[in-house]
C-alpha cells in the first residue's frame, strides 16, 4: 500500500465528509488503484447501499490521488481538478454498505490541461461501475 486513509488526504483537495478514497494501493505513469470501505455513516449511503454520485466521485478521486502522488514524487505543485464530463457511464450494481470497493483509473489521452481516464470500479471480481472522465486540472494561483 502506498498511502493510508491518513496520509491520501496530502494527495487530493477534498475533506471528510466528502472522502472518497481511502488506500492508494498501486501508482505508475498511466495507472491507480485505491480501495474505498464503504461505512454506513458515508454521505453517499442510502438504503444500505453506496450510491451511483458515489461511485463517479470515488472514481474522480482515484484520479486526483493518482496525479496528487505522482506530483508529491516529482516534488512539483498538485493542481486542482474538476470534471469536466462523464461519458458512457455503466453501473452495473450498487455495493452494500460496510464492504471495500476498489477502484482502478487509466489515464487515456492528456491534451493541455485535459486528462481522459478510463475509470472502472469493481468488488468481488465484478465491475460495479466504468466510465470515461475528462478532468481539468490547473494550478491554484
Amino acid at each position: 500500500m502506498l498511502a493510508n486513509q491518513t496520509d491520501i488526504l496530502q494527495y487530493i483537495p477534498q475533506r471528510n465528509p466528502i472522502v472518497m478514497v481511502h488506500n492508494l494501493l498501486e501508482a505508475s505513469d498511466t495507472r491507480a488503484v485505491t480501495q474505498l470501505a464503504i461505512d454506513p455513516t458515508n454521505l453517499f449511503v442510502s438504503a444500505g447501499h453506496f450510491m451511483e454520485p458515489g461511485l463517479v466521485e470515488n472514481i474522480a478521486q482515484t484520479a486526483a490521488v493518482h496525479v496528487g502522488y505522482q506530483c508529491s514524487k516529482k516534488n512539483i505543485p498538485i493542481p486542482i481538478g474538476y470534471i469536466a464530463a462523464v461519458k458512457n457511464l455503466k453501473i452495473a450494481g450498487l455495493p452494500k454498505e460496510n464492504t471495500t470497493i476498489t477502484t482502478s483509473v487509466e489515464i487515456v489521452n492528456k491534451v493541455l490541461d485535459i486528462t481522459v481516464v478510463q475509470g472502472k470500479v469493481e468488488q468481488d471480481g465484478n465491475v460495479l461501475a466504468s466510465c470515461e472522465m475528462r478532468i481539468f486540472a490547473k494550478l491554484q494561483s
